[in-house]
């Protein structure tokens, strides 16, 4: 039973009882305890039973996985992208978008960052899911995003060229309170052009539209694939390499020093190779790709460069959002250990957004956001994407298959 039941307010209490508790951090406890009040995480443990009120919902996980809520560094939610989606009127793609935001929330994803949205539509998700119209995951907001004039994603973003041009459009964003900024330092799998390496803005460019972003408390995300793209994000100090495709040993040293994240984003390259919907050349594009990025994503786990997870759902290449967790899959797949998977989907993630505070943990204090599944991702990370039980955001359950 799949079931929103948090729009009306939040709940009296929960306790979890007796689960395979992962932290967030690392750390697990079997047989553990979440004592959840109001929005927020009350206590974590064994033996909370005695802290309970008369009215707290009590529900026994059974030795079931009890996890942070997932956060995606990296998805488009504008609609999953098909031929013709971007050609509708802005009405449909609203009621697309409302849609990929409930499946995102209920496959247990319960924060996302947004990575480039058409007019803005990722803003205006992010406060009608804040105002309980519609159900959602908590959406941190990129708005258009920024490209070269014929840049990648140039129908989505916005073109700009030069110093002046890229402060202006950054304070643009501003103005429509987006909460990041996204740059496409460079070409791309799904746009037709340039190699897919090929750098588009210049160093200087860059800096600029950092330096004002971060005046403002913005993050920046970066689309970056070859290696004059990634040294320009990183010398211009952008706060994540999203795709990263073409990273080498100097590259991931540089970014380990700096506290650069990188966003793998493997979702896409599996869906254009492996299921194979995409037209015909974007499918030969990332056939370019897929090698150098695992061969990259080696190199950074080598290096010890910080990770978080993004999906990159919602895009050409058809991965659907719902379907975010794959990317776990993809990550424990390429190389990197279980644990680690669980660490850079939660608390690391929650620190390349800049959320950790709020989420990403399991500690008191922290935001009730949680995901219950069926089986243990240490052993088998399918799990995360098909034995979901329950999702809870900021105290509100929104799918629960558990029975009482």
């Amino acid at each position: 039973m799949q079931r929103p039941v948090g729009m009306e307010g939040t709940n009296l209490g929960v306790l979890f009882r007796n689960g395979f508790l992962m932290d967030g951090l690392g750390g697990s406890v079997e047989g553990g305890d979440i004592l959840v009040e109001g929005e927020r995480i009350a206590a974590v443990g064994r033996g909370l039973e005695g802290r309970r009120g008369p009215d707290t919902r009590v529900v026994d996980l059974a030795g079931r996985s009890i996890l942070p809520g997932l956060i995606d560094a990296h998805v488009h939610t504008g609609g999953d992208f098909f031929p013709g989606n971007l050609q509708e009127n802005l009405a449909m793609a609203c009621f697309r978008t409302a849609d990929a935001a409930r499946r995102t929330l209920l496959a247990g994803v319960t924060t996302v960052r947004t990575a480039g949205s058409r007019e803005f539509l990722d803003v205006d998700l992010r406060d009608a899911i804040n105002a309980g119209l519609i159900v959602g995951p908590r959406v941190v907001a990129s708005g258009r995003g920024l490209t070269t004039t014929g840049g990648h994603e140039h129908e989505m973003c916005m073109e700009v060229d030069g110093v002046d041009a890229v402060v202006n459009a950054v304070r643009y964003h501003m103005k429509r309170r987006c909460d990041s900024i996204k740059l496409m330092m460079s070409a791309g799998v799904a746009t037709r052009g340039p190699h897919v390496a090929s750098a588009m803005f210049n160093l200087d460019e860059a800096k600029a539209a950092v330096f004002e972003a971060h005046k403002y408390g913005m993050k920046v995300l970066t689309h970056s694939f070859g290696v004059e793209a990634i040294l320009n994000g990183i010398e211009a100090g952008v706060d994540s390499i999203d795709h990263g495709s073409w990273l080498n040993e100097e590259l991931a040293t540089m970014m380990k020093e700096r506290g650069i994240y990188l966003i793998p984003t493997f979702g896409p390259g599996y869906y254009y190779t492996q299921i194979r919907k995409a037209e015909p050349w974007r499918i030969a594009r990332s056939e370019q790709v897929t090698p150098v990025r695992i061969e990259a994503f080696h190199v950074a786990l080598e290096i010890g460069v910080p990770v978080a997870m993004g999906s990159d759902c919602g895009g050409p290449s058809r991965f659907p959002n719902g379907e975010n967790l794959l990317e776990m899959e993809l990550m424990v797949k390429y190389g990197m250990k279980s644990e680690d998977v669980v660490k850079a989907s939660t608390s690391e993630t929650a620190k390349a957004i800049g959320l950790f505070h709020h989420i990403g943990s399991l500690e008191p204090g922290k935001l009730a956001d949680l995901v219950v599944v069926e089986g243990n991702p240490i052993d088998d990370m399918g799990v995360m994407r098909r034995g979901v039980k329950l999702v809870m955001k900021g105290g509100n359950i929104y799918r629960d298959e558990l029975a009482r």
